[in-house]
């Protein structure tokens, strides 16, 4: 069984699901998913969990996502994008220039609340929107809260615009081009859009099919698999004691004043990082520094049970003889998202 992730890099056309099914299948593995859709126009980093990487599928969907895009400003569509029928024209304003738009994309940056597109795969009592609005049935979603770290303007010019965005996971960026041209008077909507990072994987992992099919060919996949430990070595992390990790492999009540101790004022709260690992000491390395397993990941800040007020629940458990090797990492030094501000992301 080939268990951990693999990186691809998806090319525009196909849809996310015909992207995992097709990694499946050069595989051989029964189990995959993807961390987070990519509109079939989209490219860029898709992470395909395989085999038991499946479960943790939902704590990398919830990882800070970089997109770069271009708009069309003066045509809304019924899709947001440039895939759709064209729903209404306005002209451009005589005052909307590059300024004003990078003000406008301002405004929509930090905690916003966001509706899903009219045509996307959320879904309705178990079916895609999309699938509801190709029968002319539109559903409107309740709008949920994203974090829009950044919205920046690369280029102007008119009516094209170029962008780059820094976001939470589950933002539709398509929305964020819609409500853009809504702003500025003059309606707009995606003609592209390339996903650069998934946390904590970017283009620089990311695989073709072609590439993947050369790497299968001489048998190089585990040059490429990302392990499970690996993959989740971006979520921030506490040290628990020895009896605290029995307890919690047990399924016993644990109180959150155990976890937490002195580690809580060192952990910095991220809220696209909604998870902390619990980790224990495990073996010494050669080099006498402590190696880590990861015992649980429960949800931060720390959720307690309905059941027990005062006691942690934790999201998944790794029993001891399935325990995996880890690295502790706070939030102290940055995070992965460093580079990618300095640059002006």
């Amino acid at each position: 069984m080939t268990d951990g992730v693999i990186v691809m890099d998806k090319p525009a056309g196909m849809t996310s699901f015909q992207l995992v099914r097709a990694v499946r299948r050069r595989l051989g593995v029964k189990k995959a998913g993807h961390t987070g859709t990519l509109d079939p126009m989209a490219t860029g980093v898709l992470p395909v969990c395989l085999g038991k990487a499946t479960k943790i599928v939902q704590f990398l969907m919830a990882g800070r996502k970089v997109y770069h895009g271009s708009l069309k400003l003066g045509a809304a569509t019924d899709t947001y994008d440039s895939e759709g029928s064209i729903t209404m024209e306005k002209p451009i304003p005589y005052n909307v220039d590059g300024k004003v738009i990078r003000e406008t994309c301002r405004k929509l940056t930090g905690s916003i609340l966001q509706a899903p597109p009219p045509f996307s795969a959320a879904k309705h009592h178990g079916v895609p929107l999309h699938r509801l609005a190709r029968r002319g049935i539109i559903v409107k979603k309740e709008p949920r809260p994203v974090n829009v770290h950044t919205f920046h303007v690369i280029d102007v010019r008119l009516p094209q615009v170029d962008f780059a965005v820094q976001c939470s996971g589950g933002t539709y960026i398509r929305s964020l081009v819609h409500e853009l041209g809504m702003m500025l008077g003059c309606c707009a909507h995606m003609t592209g859009l390339r996903r650069i990072c998934s946390s904590p994987f970017d283009t620089s992992r990311a695989l073709t099919l072609e590439v993947l099919d050369r790497i299968l060919a001489r048998n190089g996949i585990l040059d490429v698999l990302v392990t499970m430990d690996r993959a989740l070595d971006h979520i921030p992390s506490l040290i628990i004691g020895e009896e605290t990790a029995s307890r919690l492999r047990r399924g016993q009540a644990v109180a959150a004043a155990a976890i937490a101790g002195s580690g809580k004022e060192r952990l910095a709260v991220q809220a696209d990082i909604p998870f902390v690992r619990l980790l224990k000491k495990s073996d010494c390395r050669d080099d006498g520094k402590p190696d880590y397993e990861l015992v649980a990941v429960s949800r931060w800040p720390l959720e307690c049970a309905s059941s027990s007020p005062d006691c942690i629940r934790t999201i998944r458990v790794w029993q001891e003889e399935n325990a995996l090797p880890s690295r502790h990492s706070s939030l102290d030094a940055g995070g992965p998202y460093e580079d990618l501000t300095a640059a002006g992301l």
